[in-house]
């Protein structure tokens, strides 16, 4: 049978869309067309979400990868502005309260698709050309269904394994062209130095994955030696992507970033970081204002730490009642290497889960399951940990909670004391990303697709963050909510020692908001950043230093490099870490309201599930529209 060119059927699949549909177009039918060309411009997000679950015409993209060639991105600019100008003509008032929603969401996703593209915001983006493949193939890895005996994936799915392996060489070659082009243009479009370090080593990292990693998950596939070759090929073309990037930024040596290029690039600057605030999250107030509040967080954290430490010190007899000093002491308490560090964090999900049944909070099937894995490779360089779901609109694959190994290193193993362990399973596990992605997975017909979708890629630095606000407001909230007393449970899930490193993972998300908006606003410089979040929520006391003639603490000096990796990680993604924080706050506020309004009447598991249900979109966007709803609801209840 002769195959067809997968170009030719991208390129059928996507011509109806860049020319338009009938004049007249019902909000549902520019909505399907929209939902459809987004999978199609972002092909990894299609795979992502199991986008041919939702439509099977879209099953060729897990073959391929994001265009970023010229002619494809004029299309797409021409796409995203012929859409923005449907939505201006939609008549808001003949739609429903969840279309008025659904519109809102859409407006505000093209004004970020087509200011992403106009900003030409992939040419310094180094991370999306590096994860995009991986996470690409990695993606459909996780997703292959079952076979009998033990196998995993269908012969169809190992095609598109193989396809978008092969993609790879090509897709790299045109993500070096577009960097070097920026570099042409100027400093605007010229990545930061430290983006440009951390590409040259990940593009090494990422090759290894290609070329051992992948070849010991393909044993056993209909097409193996095919996908072997592809990744042989594709780990070659990181090696080649890397050397470009050398030959580009570095002195002769190869080891030294040339002057030109040894360069702070990673503020956004006032304007943009305001449009994101506005567009992507909903926010009201201003940057300057968003910084003070973080102060102000900052400051109610420490303070109840602080009376919570003295409290723990007191109670257990320690000599140093200081936070800081109780911190340390219980961060002597850590496991004896990653196999049990991994066993710790699977054992306090298991206790979440029988703490959410018996408390009624949550009720998560008999079936409901949570795995806990190593990171991978790639991905660890910029995590400690990480949930990545299984894809919504699919019934095959599953969600993994990744937790980075540490070599068995006992100063990174402090990162996972004992009482440190609960909280994050919490956050990553459940009640926070597993559970919510699994619920809103097993109702995914009940949420509109366009609520799904993540403008400008997975976690990358041309992302919208919009999915974050909720997604990772609702994790940090559910770390606070299995705390809180409960009929049988006094003092709720929670240890004091494990509410102690609760409230530090708050102390971090308020910190966040401090050192995000500070940097990529010019109220901070990147080191000052680092020392703030180091004394702050790390409570280094000597110098913040890696440099052991600076700092002989070994364990300070650890802290200051997490501390650096974490501002690097918030220097490359713009407001995403302040939306823990706020998406938080945000939940909490729509809670109070709601409570106010049902009174007695008030089901705290009801409100969880119709706010989940609302899809992964900034609470501002669904506010009203939510509390018109539960209005609505009270009015009609009989009243005794």
């Amino acid at each position: 049978m002769k195959r067809v060119p997968l170009v030719l059927v991208l390129a059928a699949l996507l011509a109806p869309e860049v020319l338009g549909a009938e004049k007249t177009e019902s909000f549902d039918a520019l909505r399907k067309r929209y939902v459809k060309s987004f999978f199609q411009q972002f092909p990894v997000v299609a795979t992502y979400l199991g986008a041919s679950g939702l439509d099977p015409s879209l099953a060729p993209l897990d073959g391929a990868l994001r265009d970023y060639r010229e002619p494809a991105l004029a299309r797409e600019a021409a796409l995203w502005s012929e859409l923005a100008a449907k939505t201006q003509r939609v008549n808001r008032t003949k739609l429903s309260s969840a279309d008025r929603v659904d519109l809102d969401v859409m407006t505000s996703q093209l004004a970020f698709l087509s200011r992403n593209v106009a900003g030409r915001r992939h040419e310094k983006a180094l991370d999306v050309s590096l994860e995009e493949p991986f996470r690409g193939v990695d993606l459909l890895l996780l997703a292959r269904t079952p076979q009998a005996g033990g196998a995993l994936g269908t012969p169809e799915e190992w095609e598109r394994i193989a396809e978008r392996t092969e993609a790879i060489p090509a897709y790299l070659e045109t993500a070096l062209t577009a960097t070097r082009a920026g570099v042409a243009r100027g400093a605007a479009s010229t990545p930061d130095r430290r983006v440009i370090t951390v590409a040259v080593a990940a593009a090494e990292e990422t090759a290894h994955y290609f070329e051992t990693t992948l070849k010991e998950r393909v044993a056993g596939a209909p097409n193996r030696d095919r996908v072997e070759r592809a990744a042989a090929r594709a780990a070659a073309a990181f090696r080649t992507y890397r050397d470009g990037l050398v030959a580009t930024f570095y002195e002769k040596d190869g080891k030294t970033l040339a002057k030109a290029f040894d360069v702070d690039r990673y503020a956004l600057g006032e304007k943009d970081y305001t449009f994101l605030l506005a567009n992507s999250l909903r926010e009201k107030r201003t940057p300057e204002e968003l910084f003070r509040y973080g102060h102000d967080e900052v400051a109610k954290t420490l303070f109840a730490m602080t009376n919570l430490a003295a409290s723990i010190a007191k109670a257990r007899g320690f000599a140093d009642s200081t936070l800081p000093g109780v911190l340390a002491k219980l961060s002597d308490d850590v496991p004896s290497g990653d196999a049990e560090m991994l066993s710790w964090y699977r054992e306090s999900c298991l206790r979440l889960v029988d703490y959410g049944r018996k408390t009624g909070l949550f009720a998560p099937p008999e079936t409901y399951k949570l795995e806990v894995v190593e990171t991978p490779l790639p991905l660890r360089a910029t995590t400690t940990a990480a949930y990545y779901p299984a894809p919504a609109f699919k019934k095959t694959g599953v969600g993994q909670f990744y937790v980075t190994p540490t070599g068995d290193d006992p100063v990174a193993l402090r990162e996972h004391a004992r009482a440190a362990v609960a909280s994050l399973a919490a956050h990553e596990g459940f009640p926070g990303h597993d559970w919510h992605y699994q619920f809103l997975r097993a109702n995914a017909s009940r949420v509109s697709p366009l609520r799904w979708l993540l403008p400008g890629g997975i976690e990358e630095s041309t992302s919208m963050w919009a999915d974050s606000f909720l997604v990772e407001g609702w994790a940090l909230y559910t770390e606070e909510l299995v705390g809180e007393p409960r009929p049988g449970y006094p003092k709720g899930f929670y240890t004091d020692e494990e509410r102690l490193f609760a409230l530090q993972n708050q102390l971090l998300r308020d910190v966040r908001v401090v050192v995000d908006t500070g940097i990529h606003t010019g109220r901070m410089s990147f080191d000052d950043a680092v020392t703030y979040f180091a004394k702050n929520v790390l409570f280094v006391k000597g110098q913040v230093s890696t440099d052991e003639k600076r700092n002989p603490s070994a364990e300070e000096r650890a802290s200051v490099a997490a501390a650096e990796k974490a501002l690097l990680r918030y220097s490359k993604w713009p407001v995403q870490a302040i939306t823990y924080n706020l998406g938080k706050a945000a939940i909490k506020s729509l809670k109070a309201e709601v409570r106010r309004i049902e009174g007695k009447d008030f089901d705290e598991r009801r409100f969880h599930e119709e706010m989940l249900l609302e899809g992964t979109i900034p609470v501002g966007l669904f506010r009203d529209a939510f509390l018109e709803r539960v209005e609505g609801r009270m009015k009609k209840t009989p009243r005794p």
